[in-house]
């Protein structure tokens, strides 16, 4: 899907980024894939590795659901300790959300507390087999516009 633009405020901007590639803002974010969550889940990592930005793959002791979307328990854990935990121990995390108010942490937080992540691969895919979480109410209309990048089809 690289090459495809999107035109935002009259600038060309990629609808897809590829791994590793450079947003450069005042600082430059190095993007780094994160599937697990879903297929398309990537993490912002600030150049000097200070924050991270890991969207839902990992949440403060916590990561996203597996269940739908291209999810897959096996690569988000190994998303989460190829890509996120090899950053360092005092790199700040901010997810995408947090369900108890909490907004940030830190890698070595997160490596040594995460009570789901701080498990074997094995172990965890088998505890998010067990979830059992309801579907959520609007997935069926969101997940088709999220495979989309958002772009919802008007109604027929």
């Amino acid at each position: 899907m690289a090459g495809s633009a999107l035109r935002v405020a009259g600038r060309q901007l990629s609808q897809y980024s590829e791994s590793g590639a450079p947003i450069l803002l005042r600082q430059a974010l190095e993007t780094r894939a994160s599937p697990g969550h879903t297929a398309g889940c990537v993490t912002f990592v600030l150049d000097d590795h200070s924050m991270a930005f890991t969207g839902d793959t990992l949440l403060i002791r916590g990561c996203g659901r597996t269940d739908f979307q291209q999810g897959c328990a096996k690569t988000l854990y190994h998303s989460v300790h190829e890509k996120i935990f090899t950053l360092p121990g005092n790199c700040l995390i901010y997810p995408a959300h947090d369900y108890h108010g909490l907004t940030v942490s830190t890698v070595e937080e997160e490596r040594t507390l995460n009570p789901r992540l701080t498990l074997s691969c094995e172990e965890f895919v088998k505890v998010m087999s067990k979830l059992n979480l309801p579907k959520p109410q609007q997935i069926d209309f969101a997940v088709p516009a999220n495979m989309r990048c958002g772009i919802q089809t008007p109604p027929s």
